[in-house]
């Protein structure tokens, strides 16, 4: 006879408790962690309850529930948790969730974080349709959560996010956890980057509340080199994509970048500006604005940085939003192009700069807050440009986020009128930037859509059932004999091959090439942006 171990027991109990306690209180949820590759999710619900909504839904949420591994027939769509048919009276549904550190549309729900596993519980939330909705986490080992260590069960909320380790840890040290497969040197430039961030920020918005989180720094895997990803919950979760264990400059500047940013985002009221149709382009865009300022006065950027970073951006502000105005681009489109943050960050850059006089960008900041922290809901244009001048009237973001025409006709408007920045013909960056879209158009002539992958010199491009010519996967490296990035001459050549010949030839990586049929021309931007920075940070002097 299998005997079973103590951790089993304590386990079916705890679930068998769960339930108890549900059956009479209504639903009690319970994430936990027994096994290295998986959480279970165990919702206990009491008599007569079928099926629950999920408070986080749709497209996003479907492709993280896709994963869960049903354990007695229920079932978890985007939406709805149902009973299963053959368990109609089952007192408890229980999933078993594989770890992945695929990106995600908001919190991650099973994150590996090296010995720990990252859980937000946000993705296993459910409405109040079956009674009060009671959140629990547990774990063989140690829980992370709340600013506090636990053993064994920790409480919870429905946002709460934990970290939970099979083994137990020690309480005499920190409770931030940097994955082991990183650096001893990039564990300590997170920790210096975050505390010095944090340090400046106490002092230019020492009216805003600040709550130190736990730091959590994980190294993960995806297709194509070095790239990062982050949360700023009550654990501050940085994602480090295929990370080198020598990073090299760029990589450096890099993790200071998301460090700063997510550590930034700390000092903003997130869920306060969710009324505003613009909340995640006013929540990424400060935070942006905050982690670009605090890099200039920490020296992370020179000045040349600092503005090629608002160039750069701004760049593909206009390029992505293309012809149309802000208002008609969906949710969806802003977010899987990140123009809350390319958008966002000269936005907040110019705006700020060109504000009336009378108080710094800071205090133009932390006075917003200050105001819906109150329970009022300013203008977010006026408090931005015109903070508590009464005769003002803002006139950038307006005409940014609401004017007739092209956002990108705007910027040329509002810039050129400005003095803040002058128009400059694209760098190399650029006109790479327009390769990769025009390469991308092309696909979708072809395909009728795309799935492509950029790399420093080349594009995967995924064969799709609708394509016609591009019949096979493929890695592009040139373009009519040119190499794809990096060459002023590859945009030109591919616009006069669609339109003299009605087809591009792209050349593989294997040496074979393929004509890709044409019909429409790329149309170049003849010119962007460059900042004046020296104008810029004498109008954002704190």
């Amino acid at each position: 006879m299998r005997i079973p171990s103590i951790a089993a027991v304590l386990a079916l109990l705890l679930t068998q408790a769960t339930a108890v306690a549900a059956a009479s209180e209504g639903v009690a949820i319970l994430v936990r962690r027994n096994a290295p590759d998986a959480l279970e999710i165990s919702y206990a619900l009491p008599p007569g309850c079928t099926r629950l909504a999920f408070l986080k839904n749709g497209a996003g949420a479907g492709t993280i529930r896709s994963r869960w591994q049903s354990l007695d027939g229920a079932t978890a769509t985007a939406d709805t948790l149902a009973r299963g048919a053959a368990t109609p009276t089952a007192p408890t549904l229980r999933f078993r969730v594989p770890v992945t550190s695929d990106k995600v549309t908001g919190y991650p729900g099973s994150f590996p974080v090296g010995e720990a596993i990252y859980a937000h519980m946000t993705n296993y939330a459910v409405g109040p349709q079956c009674g009060p909705v009671r959140y629990r986490f547990a774990a063989a080992g140690s829980i992370a959560t709340a600013r506090a260590l636990f053993d064994g069960e920790a409480p919870a909320d429905g946002d709460a996010p934990a970290l939970l380790f099979l083994a137990r840890r020690s309480r005499n040290g920190s409770l931030d956890y940097i994955d082991p497969a990183l650096s001893a040197a990039s564990a300590a430039q997170i920790h210096r980057v975050a505390d010095d961030t944090a340090a400046l920020l106490r002092k230019r918005l020492s009216g805003m509340e600040f709550k130190r989180p736990i730091i959590a720094a994980a190294s993960a895997s995806e297709p194509g080199g070095p790239n990062i990803g982050g949360n700023a919950g009550e654990i501050l979760l940085l994602s480090l994509f295929n990370w080198p264990r020598a990073p090299q400059p760029e990589h450096t500047r890099l993790m200071t970048k998301l460090v700063a940013h997510e550590m930034s985002h700390r000092f903003q009221l997130r869920d306060a500006v969710d009324p505003y149709p613009d909340a995640r382009l006013i929540h990424e865009g400060i935070g942006e604005f905050l982690r670009w300022r605090v890099s200039l006065e920490q020296g992370w950027l020179t000045p040349e940085q600092a503005g090629l970073e608002v160039d750069e951006a701004l760049a593909r502000c206009m390029l992505l939003t293309g012809e149309r105005p802000w208002r008609v681009l969906s949710q969806r489109e802003i977010g899987a192009n990140w123009l809350e943050y390319s958008c966002g960050l000269p936005m907040l850059v110019y705006a700020l700069a060109a504000r009336e006089d009378g108080g710094s960008g800071y205090a133009r900041i932390e006075a917003f807050y200050r105001q819906l922290g109150r329970g009022v809901q300013p203008d977010f244009a006026v408090a931005m440009e015109c903070g508590d001048a009464a005769a003002c009237r803002p006139a950038m973001l307006p005409a940014l986020l609401s004017g007739p025409g092209a956002m990108r006709t705007q910027w040329v408007a509002m810039l050129d009128a400005s003095a803040l920045a002058r128009r400059q013909a694209p760098r190399q960056s650029q006109l790479d930037a327009q390769t990769l879209q025009a390469i991308t158009a092309l696909v979708e002539e072809d395909c009728n859509s795309s799935s492509i992958t950029p790399t420093a010199t080349s594009v995967l491009v995924d064969t799709l059932p609708a394509c016609r010519t591009i019949r096979l996967d493929v890695v592009v490296e040139r373009v009519e004999g040119v190499p794809l990035f990096g060459d002023a001459a590859t945009l030109p050549a591919m616009v006069a091959a669609c339109r003299a010949r009605g087809a591009v030839t792209l050349g593989m990586k294997d040496g074979s090439a393929l004509a890709v049929p044409c019909r429409t021309p790329y149309q170049p931007l003849p010119y962007f942006y460059a900042a004046d920075m020296q104008k810029i940070m004498q109008r954002l002097q704190p």
